[in-house]
């Protein structure tokens, strides 16, 4: 009888429902059913548009950017977790994350292979308009500069006239 392991993939992510820029922590953790140990296991997580990679728990066997997360040797089971943390660089879309696992060997089961997580990003805030100024006030805009500062230049300009004409 030919060597078999069912594998099987979970994926889920620390919140579903995100703003732009936020990040996402994605978990990924392969097991393995048996009967035997699954060799060459290799899983593909390519990170959708939308997303850019940050980090993640792999310790190099992931590469963020073909999405694939080498496990190697899976014996029977065991499980093998990868987290990915990733920054939400787009708004006002739904994005689904799909993950597959595949080895070496015979999987019995094929419909355990992949799984997906999906995340609402909410539209970005739009910025308050000013306030309109009250009757008789005159809008300013902040210049930046330290009053303290401008009153120093105004005096050493003033004090500059005074030395030049005392000459």
């Amino acid at each position: 009888m030919p060597a078999a392991a069912d594998l099987t993939i979970s994926k889920t992510a620390n919140q579903t429902t995100v703003n732009y820029l936020d990040t996402v922590k994605f978990t990924i953790t392969v097991e393995n059913l048996g009967p035997d140990t699954a060799t060459g296991v290799i899983v593909e997580d390519l990170l959708p548009a939308g997303f850019e990679w940050i980090s993640d728990s792999s310790n190099g066997s992931y590469d963020p950017l073909s999405g694939i997360w080498t496990v190697g040797e899976l014996a029977n089971g065991t499980m093998a977790t990868l987290e990915v943390i990733a920054k939400v660089m787009v708004s006002d879309v739904t994005i689904t994350n799909v993950a597959t696992v595949t080895s070496d060997i015979y999987d019995p089961n094929l419909d355990n292979n992949r799984d997906s997580v999906t995340i609402k990003v909410s539209k970005k805030p739009t910025p308050k308009p000013p306030k309109p100024p009250k009757p008789g006030e005159v809008p300013m805009q902040p210049t930046g500069t330290p009053l303290s500062l401008m009153v120093f230049a105004v005096l050493s300009i003033i004090a500059g006239f005074a030395t030049s004409r005392k000459i």
